[in-house]
């Protein structure tokens, strides 16, 4: 499921209610950012409440100490913090004893912190009675550049997740509003710090197991969220591109692809179209579009994309290419996946 994080300074509820259309579930914050000021949350707190609530957003607070304090109630009264409405809780400490996570999941749906979790730990869990189809493990993210996880190390640690079947989540950057004090992006893989949070998202779905991905950041453009919900529910990958004169009709459609996957090109489910006129036989870089010609004999009309640097071949004509930010979404491309081409904007 698709989440989205929002902070007291930067609170914009048409933007928590346009993202909630697009299908966010999930609306992370936090109540212990040194930087932010929070003498005001008593007068603010009841409203952000009840927008989430109308918007059917399940806020993702950080349970600490120091959000008991925040909020103003008694440290622990987890009662206290239903009457006010959360249904889920991330807790940053105290989950080793297995009786008290037991009695939260009679009120919460519980994330736990992905990164001090092991598999020994789950074992341990499950031979104490706990029941893990309410529990999600949220990863950490990281303000500071250089300071995220590895991909390699990321991936290690969410292959014991995926072996229990627990839901796994983690964040990519926004890239509408970062979010203050640093405004660096809050990524939980380093590499995705300066990358699409798209194309972000889509390696850590494809690549490592993970079910829910959240924006770290303060805002998202909406495309970027509609683009993380449908590939998420309905593996509907969309792709910004450019058609040469003849070939607008692509993006009206929704594309297949064949089920026996090639090494170097992505090749489009289509009826070919034979006697294609030989043009445009161009270099192909990765993430060329291109539909073969009639030198191809019965493969004409065939429509394929590049997955890496060709030569030019008399047979191939170049009709389009991907746009370079979302070049290295060829990687992720399945037998799974359908493909809807965009207009660059």
């Amino acid at each position: 499921m698709l989440g989205i994080s929002s902070y007291f300074k930067d609170l914009d509820y048409d933007y928590l209610e346009r993202a909630s259309k697009l299908g966010a579930k999930y609306l992370f914050t936090s109540l212990h950012i040194p930087e932010e000021d929070l003498s005001k949350l008593p007068e603010i707190l009841p409203t952000f409440l009840e927008k989430c609530k109308e918007f059917n957003l399940d806020i993702v607070p950080d349970i600490s100490p120091v959000t008991f304090e925040k909020l103003g109630v008694e440290a622990n009264d987890y009662v206290a913090l239903k009457k006010m409405g959360f249904k889920v809780l991330r807790l940053d400490y105290g989950f080793d004893d297995f009786n008290v996570i037991k009695e939260l999941l009679e009120n919460f749906d519980l994330m736990l912190n992905a990164s001090v979790v092991n598999e020994q730990y789950i074992l341990d869990a499950k031979a104490a009675g706990v029941d893990f189809s309410r529990i999600s493990m949220l990863h950490n993210f990281y303000p500071k550049t250089e300071t995220g996880l590895s991909l390699e190390y990321f991936k290690k640690m969410n292959e014991a997740f995926v072996r229990h079947g627990i839901r796994t989540m983690a964040f990519v950057p926004g890239d509408l509003l970062k979010r203050f004090p640093l405004y660096e992006g809050l990524p939980t893989v380093e590499k995705h710090r300066q990358e699409n949070p798209y194309v972000a998202a889509v390696e850590l779905i494809h690549d490592c197991g993970i079910t829910d991905v959240l924006i770290g950041d303060s805002k998202a453009h909406l495309n970027t969220l509609l683009y993380m919900e449908k590939y998420m529910s309905e593996r509907i990958m969309h792709i910004p591109v450019v058609f040469t004169e003849g070939y607008h009709h692509m993006f009206d459609k929704l594309h297949t692809v064949r089920r026996d996957l090639s090494e170097n090109v992505i090749r489009i489910t289509a009826d070919r179209v034979p006697g294609i006129e030989i043009r445009d036989n161009n270099y192909r870089n990765r993430g060329a579009i291109t539909i073969e010609n009639q030198l191809s004999g019965r493969y004409s009309g065939e429509i394929q994309i590049t997955k890496k640097a060709m030569p030019m071949d008399a047979r191939t004509n170049v009709i389009g290419f991907i746009h370079p930010d979302y070049v290295d979404l060829v990687d992720a491309i399945d037998r799974d996946t359908k493909i809807q081409f965009v207009k660059i904007n």
